[in-house]
């Protein structure tokens, strides 16, 4: 039974097990960006802050797994756990992959349908997660793409990592300072593309976060209603306890009367005779 649950432990929180493995396909992505694909040094340098943000993501989804794990030696060794610390490493992400493949195989499911699953339910964590992992796509493609068109271009303010990083965030935003902005025009039409996908994303995320909160508010008691429901049942408690002592006074009312009228009918059959 543990070594079931142990087995089975990537897919307690499968939304968050999704959210992990999207990570470590872009991890992985990136990694082979920044070997193959022809882009500018600062590019590169964004790439490494991307892939040590997701590092710090493993790591602690390595500690979560680890901390669940009711026997921790037999995760690490017949459940693959120790495929799972060497995939937090920066350079071994193949082994994260791996071991979510032979966890899903083990349970007669693809790396396809696990995600295809999340897709179809898509309920409130699900979403925001994939929110999330969308932000963090299109925030390095822009990066990336806006420092490739405007770094070398004369009169272009967008010249480091930390001024297409600042220019992301406002425009994504659709804040729009105006102090940076691109000067060509292949930026302009990536500025165009990430406030559209901005103001797509932040309409996303109001729905999901509407439905989580309203869905632990209705999981919670009503105090108010149960004031109402109290006070409601006390107020009948008391009609029946005042009907009960009206119907027995107007029972012993009708017992003296039935008497009177007995004795009075005794005294006039006397008298006739």
């Amino acid at each position: 039974m543990n070594e079931d649950r142990e087995r089975d432990l990537a897919l307690i929180n499968p939304n968050w097990s999704a959210f992990i493995l999207l990570l470590t396909l872009l991890s992985l992505f990136n990694q082979f960006a920044r070997f193959v694909l022809p882009i500018p040094p600062h590019a590169n340098e964004l790439l490494n802050y991307i892939n040590a943000a997701i590092t710090l993501f493993l790591w602690a989804d390595f500690i979560y797994l680890l901390h669940n794990a009711t026997n921790k030696w037999r995760f690490l060794t017949r459940q693959h756990g120790w495929m799972v610390l060497l995939g937090s490493m920066p350079a071994l992400r193949i082994f994260r992959l791996l071991w979510f493949w032979l966890i899903l195989r083990e349970n007669n499911r693809s790396i396809r349908d696990f995600l295809s699953g999340i897709v179809i339910r898509q309920d409130a964590q699900g979403t925001l997660l994939f929110v999330l992992f969308v932000v963090i796509v299109v925030f390095e493609i822009s990066v990336v793409s806006i420092l490739s068109l405007e770094e070398t271009q004369p009169g272009a303010t967008i010249k480091s990592v930390s001024d297409a990083i600042w220019w992301a965030l406002v425009t994504v935003s659709t804040v729009g300072y105006g102090d940076e902005y691109p000067v060509t025009n292949g930026g302009r039409i990536i500025a165009l593309l990430l406030m559209a996908v901005g103001i797509a994303l932040f309409s996303v995320i109001t729905g999901p976060l509407a439905e989580w909160f309203s869905s632990g508010r209705s999981q919670l008691p009503n105090v108010e209603d149960s004031k109402v429901t109290t006070s409601a049942a006390g107020d009948h408690a008391d009609a029946i306890a005042e009907m009960r002592r009206l119907l027995e006074e107007q029972e012993k009312s009708y017992k003296v009367t039935i008497s009177a009228l007995q004795a009075k009918l005794d005294e006039l059959e006397a008298r006739s005779n």
